[in-house]
């Protein structure tokens, strides 16, 4: 794939410690050899990074990041401010209470200049906010917006911060629904507030965890488009097509919660209807998805700077437990032995059968 989409877009992939140990070999080879991007599963959250007052972890993070320099990839930090995987004593003083405004600041804007300046000159570019804008295109209530206060003012020293400690690295802001009317004017207004306090925001990621028949190509060009109208960089980040059926009570479900699969045969086998592997037709289906996807990819390249997709095979997608937890799920390139699926030889026609 990198080199079929060379020159018009970075395409790279999620990866976990066991590709950069060598542990995985087959997603280790896989990585190698179709992608010239990655971005980091869960090794650069803060969770992993600052997991206690005063103590910092770099031995993973460190270990991606030179995976990454070795085999001369473009490397993506991911994230600096997020609701999800941050340690809740980031959020309170020594006694338990929860910061004020400064005091939350403050420690944002150390953290920043911890983590952000470790790497600086090493990573290419960083999500620096994950999902702040809700689906209303306000702010989401969180921790650090519960103690600040002021989203504008929130995200504004995150910016800030780190334009000041990796000032050669690219700067992101990263979400999900992005095609949705009301999030997108959100975000919208989100990257103008940036750029009208004269911080530097380089680009939006566009979270692809979409299924075969939603969000439709319009609505994604749509978004590609208005976004790109903002003078930013535009990147399609944690690629992947669900082919389960999605529970209506599981519609905007937080990552970190999770449905159990029913104990019914009956009820199990609705929402898990491939125990057994991926039938041909829904192959046929999960390739033509992609195929319509890359062909909006490769038409908006001017626009688009990478397309990163969420994992390498299907066995590691966290797609296997979200929202229901334990159902086997196909949403990738690449099957459970790291076999390429149709979908892969879909992806790498699109280029030869579109003009310039």
């Amino acid at each position: 794939m990198k080199d079929a989409y060379r020159g018009d877009f970075n395409v790279g992939v999620a990866i976990g410690d066991g590709v950069v140990s060598g542990k995985d070999t087959c997603a280790r080879q896989v990585v190698l050899s179709q992608f010239d991007s990655i971005s980091p599963e869960n090794t650069l959250k803060p969770e992993v990074l600052h997991p206690k007052p005063g103590v910092y972890d770099f031995s993973k993070g460190d270990a991606y990041v030179d995976f990454g320099r070795a085999h001369g990839m473009f490397v993506v930090g991911h994230t600096l401010l997020w609701h999800i995987q941050t340690p809740a004593w980031m959020f309170t003083d020594a006694q338990g209470t929860s910061l004020d405004a400064d005091a939350q600041l403050a420690r944002l804007r150390d953290y920043i200049q911890r983590i952000a300046g470790h790497y600086a000159g090493r990573v290419q570019g960083w999500d620096v906010a994950n999902e702040v804008i809700d689906e209303y295109g306000g702010y989401r209530e969180s921790p650090w917006l519960k103690n600040v206060g002021d989203g504008d003012r929130l995200l504004r020293e995150a910016f800030q911060a780190a334009a000041r400690h990796a000032p050669q690295t690219e700067l992101y802001y990263n979400d999900f629904d992005t095609y949705k009317p009301d999030k997108r004017a959100g975000i919208v207004r989100l990257v103008k507030m940036l750029q009208a306090a004269g911080l530097r925001i380089d680009g939006v990621g566009m979270q692809g965890h979409w299924g075969l028949d939603r969000p439709s190509i319009a609505e994604i060009e749509q978004t590609i488009d208005t976004f790109s109208a903002l003078g930013v960089k535009v990147m399609i980040t944690e690629l992947d097509i669900d082919v389960l059926p999605q529970p209506a009570q599981t519609e905007g479900m937080p990552a970190d919660q999770r449905l159990a699969l029913p104990t019914d045969a009956v009820a199990r086998r609705k929402l898990d209807p491939y125990p057994d592997g991926l039938p041909d037709d829904m192959q046929r289906r999960l390739a033509q998805r992609y195929a319509d996807l890359f062909a909006l990819f490769h038409r908006k390249r001017a626009a688009i700077s990478r397309v990163t997709f969420w994992g390498v095979q299907d066995g590691g997608s966290w797609k296997n437990d979200y929202p229901v937890q334990g159902r086997s799920n196909y949403p990738l390139l690449f099957d459970r032995q790291c076999m390429p699926k149709p979908a892969l030889d879909a992806v790498l026609r699109v280029p030869t059968q579109h003009t310039p």
